[in-house]
C-alpha cells in the first residue's frame, strides 16, 4: 500500500554554533528517521544552489557516514519536463561502538516536480 511521499527537516535543538535536525523521509513504501547535527552556513550555501537551474547533481550531507549519524540528500534532473530526483540516505543516530550490522541504513528516491524545489528551498 502506497502512501504520502515527503522529506521533512525539523530543527529540534540549536545554539549559536550549530543545530540538531530531525530528518524524516518516506517514498510511500519505505520510511526512515535520524537526528544529525549541522551548522547554518553549509546548509544556507546548499539552499542557494537549489535556487539556480542545475544540470548536475547537487548534494548536501550532515554527519559522517559509518559514524554516529549521517544524512545526505542529492538533487538531480531526470527529464527536461520539470521532474527531478531526490536521493536520500540516512544512517541511524547511534554511538559508533555498535557493530556495522547493528546500525540501520536507508537510501531511497523521491521523484518531484521542479516547482516543489522553490517551496523546499524557502523553508530551508
Amino acid at each position: 500500500m502506497k502512501g504520502k511521499k515527503y522529506l521533512s527537516l525539523e530543527v529540534i535543538w540549536d545554539d549559536d554554533e550549530m543545530f540538531e535536525l530531525e530528518v524524516e523521509v518516506t517514498n510511500g513504501r519505505y520510511a526512515g528517521r535520524t537526528e544529525v547535527y549541522e551548522q547554518q552556513k553549509p546548509l544556507f550555501e546548499f539552499s542557494r544552489k537549489l535556487g539556480t537551474p542545475f544540470k548536475e547533481i547537487i548534494n548536501h550531507s550532515c554527519g559522517l557516514k559509518a559514524d554516529y549519524a549521517f544524512f545526505e540528500m542529492k538533487f538531480y534532473p531526470i527529464t527536461h519536463l520539470g521532474k527531478i530526483g531526490v536521493q536520500i540516505s540516512l544512517e541511524e543516530n547511534v554511538s559508533d561502538e555498535h557493530r556495522k550490522e547493528e546500525k540501520d541504513n536507508l537510501t531511497l528516491e523521491l521523484i518531484v516536480e521542479y516547482s516543489a524545489l522553490d517551496v523546499f528551498q524557502k523553508e530551508l
